[in-house]
């Protein structure tokens, strides 16, 4: 399916179409008609149905804000009173021409990402094809359910994915965990798939480098807008391990404060009622966290310590 996991869009309201979409009958039954075999037989109506289209096509990816796209998601869009237009597919295969769009498979086969478990049916099986259709272009018409990707629109939702990593929180680390990624894009990114295409359009321009340490993937980026981003070296891994415990650390420290309040609150209640050696436990075991936390706080210290002086390094390296 061109949009897996998501209900098909519906037609385009009317506000998004021209005019004559729904007053000049006679004009759009010409444009809804299939396209003459060739050009050269009246190449001045020819340019104007294609024309007509391509500026729908385009502008309907754009309103949505989704990267991707197939011939059959915009028969259902372009739907008028019961019929299609017969001649999207030559539209589409002038857009793959013109670089507009993209076949899907062939953007993935293009960028050596291996790390994407979701695409290794179309990493073993396409790169021939992707080779074969980059030499001789895209002479084929799509299929109905042939996922087609926008070209600009993914690249500009790929520098949104970019800025926003970099005015988060996340930007201070020199690598980041994908989970904390995905979670950082979720109101950018519909969906998984579409995510991971934004990523591969960041790798592709070099600013991100993707690496899976442990069955867990990681991301680094490039320091700074116009920087090429650096391969992942044995520090970055380090770095995201301290990273990894720094953050357990952080909570454990909250998990043990929150059992000293508990202690504190049952010694409190114990020596209401009386009970004063159930008081006395109480307090021994609020001690004893306090003296555990005291003992992660040291370790959390050196910790922070170690990836300050680290982010230190190398903010003096980027300012040399």
């Amino acid at each position: 399916m061109c949009s897996p996991g998501e209900a098909p869009p519906g037609p385009a309201p009317a506000g998004d179409l021209p005019p004559e979409w729904e007053t000049d009958d006679e004009r759009m039954a010409f444009l809804f008609s299939a396209f003459k075999q060739s050009r050269e037989v009246n190449s001045t109506e020819w340019d104007s149905k294609m024309a007509f289209w391509v500026g729908l096509v385009l502008a309907r990816g754009r309103r949505r804000g989704a990267v991707r796209t197939c011939l059959r998601e915009l028969q259902n869009g372009f739907e008028r009173r019961g019929s299609v237009p017969l001649g999207l597919g030559t539209v589409l295969k002038e857009l793959l021409r013109r670089g507009k769009l993209q076949r899907e498979s062939d953007f993935m086969a293009s960028v050596d990402s291996s790390w994407i478990s979701w695409g290794v049916g179309v990493f073993i099986l396409k790169p021939l094809k992707w080779t074969l259709s980059s030499v001789l272009g895209d002479s084929k018409i799509p299929e109905e359910e042939e996922v087609l990707i926008y070209v600009e629109l993914l690249q500009e939702k790929a520098e949104e994915v970019y800025r926003l990593y970099q005015n988060s929180a996340l930007s201070s680390h020199p690598v980041v965990a994908l989970s904390e990624l995905r979670s950082l894009c979720a109101g950018l990114c519909p969906d998984e798939r579409t995510f991971y295409l934004l990523l591969l359009q960041l790798q592709k321009e070099k600013r991100v480098t993707i690496l899976e340490q442990n069955g867990e993937k990681i991301v680094k980026f490039a320091r700074g807008l116009h920087a090429k981003v650096s391969p992942m070296n044995d520090v970055d891994i380090g770095v995201y391990q301290l990273m990894q415990s720094e953050q357990l650390l952080s909570q454990k420290v909250e998990s043990l404060s929150q059992e000293a309040e508990k202690c504190k609150e049952d010694a409190r209640s114990a020596c209401r009622a009386g009970k004063k050696q159930l008081a006395l436990r109480c307090l021994k075991s609020k001690r004893r966290t306090e003296r555990r936390i005291e003992e992660l706080h040291s370790k959390l210290d050196a910790v922070q310590g170690i990836l300050d002086r680290i982010y230190a390094s190398q903010t003096d390296q980027m300012v040399l």
